[in-house]
């Protein structure tokens, strides 16, 4: 089931982040309450859907949207759920309600290093528009 983010959500996406984001990111990343607070902040910038099962969270898509354009900013999968299909449901969902909102296009960062990321979005129409070599990412971008 895919659902918008509840209150009680927050730990669960702090353990996705934990094991799935975190251990391929290039930079430095807080621990413990630092984490959840810098995370709690980041939530609250945009709006949050999360794929769950028997009121456990599997996944989730943290986007923003501003000025037309659909930024997707973190999406995680916990491992258990790799290769299910949670990933591009989530993404689904989230590019059609940002069309519905009127973005015309969609955006988001790899981490250099995060081969099977950038492949996952390669295959849902996203293509490579830059490297930022400081922020250690690729830039992708669609049309929706």
């Amino acid at each position: 089931m895919l659902r918008w983010l509840r209150r009680g959500d927050l730990p669960a996406i702090i353990r996705i982040v934990r094991r799935e984001l975190i251990p391929i990111s290039p930079h430095p990343q807080p621990g413990g309450r630092q984490l959840r607070k810098d995370l709690k902040a980041r939530l609250a910038q945009g709006s949050t859907l999360v794929a769950s099962e028997g009121g456990k969270v599997y996944a989730f898509l943290h986007l923003i949207i501003q000025h037309g354009t659909l930024f997707v900013d973190l999406l995680a999968v916990d491992r258990s759920c790799q290769g299910k299909g949670y990933g591009a449901r989530l993404m689904s969902r989230v590019e059609r309600h940002a069309t519905n909102l009127g973005c015309r296009r969609a955006m988001l960062y790899v981490d250099e290093g995060n081969e099977g990321g950038a492949r996952f979005y390669a295959r849902l129409g996203y293509l490579v528009v830059a490297h930022h070599e400081t922020l250690k990412c690729y830039e992708m971008h669609k049309w929706l």
